[in-house]
């Protein structure tokens, strides 16, 4: 540790006694004057402990990889999907099992030197240091090629609420990419990168990857890092590969994957990185597959979608895998139940300026600082998804005393019992991803009440999982009547992410590999 600095005065400012009565009043303390005179002087000496914070060095972590180039913003004709935010190049280790792949990451995960803008017209933040992914990455040999598009603040499923425009589907671009990852969903079925970062909080990575025809996994909750990541929860995000194979993906996880003590997640195990690339090839004979009928109710799916899904289920038999079905009786009240715990736990990771509770891991402090003054000065500019958490969680707060928050985590709990239970006589669950093909995007502006609507409508069978952090891999089953891709998801029980993939392979093998559309762009001749 390096010796104190030795300042003349401290930074943290003293409260009067009328600030102290202010204070007061927002924690329902009705200080009288005296009260006020004696916690304003009490507040002194623990002020000073804070001031202390000042003087002392933290751990951190070097910067590993310094070949670095910030790019630009793509024009249309070098970005015809609108996948990326940015391009920019970053290169990697000169060796390693990823050597020289292009890898696009989703911009609201850190690469130092790089701005990460959220898709927000808020202010933006250019990091010092990568998300460990970004270095595990690049520690592989995987080369950063840029930024992708999101929807604002991660807060919708359709990318329409993205401050640069929604990114296009590669398949169809009148078409969603998905939300809120679509840039990495598209980028990577158009070719313009091998491997794309997406982060899942309700579906947010297996949507895109649904909608595009490519392959994502929701690892085991804890699995894969979150740190470096805008966060909405340490309890619900999660960082995810996407790729056009199973292969591939399986690989990225295999990279991605295992502790990092500067994870803010908290996990009941120190996990190892997964090696599910070794295990592709074992099938699935002997497995017993349960498909979960809420997830295909009556008037829940398209007729494409659950066409594909019947048919990659009878792959999985004809692979020797015995095929049943399960109930789960609070599938499909998934969604509210997200929703109560959501809009709560976002709401208190916001009223810490970004940092989250039960943080264990680093903190990037200037983006915290940023953070603080996006949220007290451009509140007004955020996206209505986030504008609606942060009323419903205050309201719920203040009126209903977190009953309602409460309640949810019960029913978070209750619900991952019911899909253990599930997994119990079973090896695996299978849903379709989601419930449609990627819808048509808007041609015109929008209100918050349309964009609202629109923004939920695909997450029933993927948001289940997000709040139970069991392993879900998204995998393109095959396509409706007019060619848009569909997907079905693989669910394991905790720790079985390999087993996921293995089955996710037989489907693979059954549907086929859907190339990219467009070609690829080598990185030594990026147009940045």
């Amino acid at each position: 540790m390096s010796a104190p600095r030795g300042r003349i005065r401290g930074f943290v400012r003293r409260p009067t006694p009328d600030e102290v009565v202010a204070i007061g009043a927002k924690e329902h303390l009705h200080l009288t004057p005296a009260e006020a005179e004696l916690y304003a002087a009490a507040l002194d000496p623990i002020l000073a402990s804070i001031d202390r914070i000042d003087e002392l060095t933290p751990l951190v972590t070097p910067l590993r990889h310094t070949d670095r180039y910030p790019g630009s913003v793509p024009s249309v004709e070098a970005d015809p999907y609108h996948a990326f935010v940015r391009r920019c190049l970053v290169r990697g280790a000169a060796d390693g099992p990823l050597v020289r792949l292009r890898v696009g990451v989703k911009d609201n995960l850190a690469v130092a030197g790089i701005p990460i803008t959220n898709s927000s017209r808020t202010l933006s933040h250019t990091p010092t240091s990568d998300a460990v992914v970004v270095e595990r990455l690049l520690d592989a040999g995987a080369d950063i090629v840029g930024k992708t598009n999101l929807d604002d603040f991660s807060t919708s499923g359709t990318g329409e609420s993205s401050w640069y425009g929604p990114a296009r589907n590669a398949v169809d671009p009148a078409r969603s990419a998905g939300g809120s990852s679509g840039g990495s969903g598209s980028a990577v079925r158009s070719g313009a990168v091998d491997i794309a970062i997406g982060v899942d909080e309700g579906g947010s990575a297996r949507i895109p990857a649904s909608f595009n025809g490519v392959v994502s996994i929701k690892a085991t909750h804890g699995l894969v890092p979150s740190h470096g990541l805008t966060y909405m929860d340490h309890t619900i995000d999660s960082v995810c590969p996407i790729a056009a194979t199973v292969e591939l993906t399986a690989r990225a996880l295999d990279v991605m994957s295992g502790h990092d003590d500067r994870d803010p997640q908290w996990v009941r195990a120190r996990p190892e990185p997964t090696t599910s690339a070794a295990t592709l090839g074992d099938g699935v004979a002997g497995l017993t597959i349960g498909v979960v009928r809420q997830s295909i109710a009556e008037g829940l799916c398209e007729p494409g979608v659950l066409a594909a899904f019947h048919a990659s289920c009878d792959a999985l038999a004809a692979a020797g895998a015995t095929i049943t079905e399960v109930d789960i009786p609070l599938w499909s009240d998934a969604w509210a139940i997200e929703v109560a715990a959501l809009v709560s736990l976002a709401w208190a990771t916001v009223q810490t300026d970004g940092v989250g509770y039960g943080h264990l891991g680093e903190v990037d402090v200037d983006r915290v600082h940023g953070f603080g003054l996006v949220r007290r000065l451009e509140a007004d500019s955020f996206p209505p998804f986030f504008k609606i958490w942060l009323l419903a969680g205050r309201y719920l707060n203040e009126r209903y005393f977190s009953t309602y928050f409460a309640k949810g985590l019960n029913l978070r709990r209750t619900l991952r019992a019911q899909i253990d239970e599930a997994l119990a006589g079973r090896d695996l669950l299978v849903t379709p991803t989601t419930p449609h093909v990627a819808p048509v995007l808007l041609d015109r502006p929008a209100g918050d009440a349309e964009l609202l609507v629109r923004g939920t409508t695909m997450a029933g069978n993927t948001a289940p999982l997000n709040l139970s952090g069991h392993p879900a891999l998204a995998v393109p089953s095959g396509a409706d009547a007019d060619g848009m891709p569909t997907s079905i998801q693989i669910i394991g029980a905790h720790f079985a992410d390999a087993l996921t993939l293995r089955a996710g392979a037989v489907v693979e093998a059954a549907v086929g590999v859907t190339p990219g559309g467009v070609p690829a762009h080598p990185v030594a001749a990026l147009a940045l």
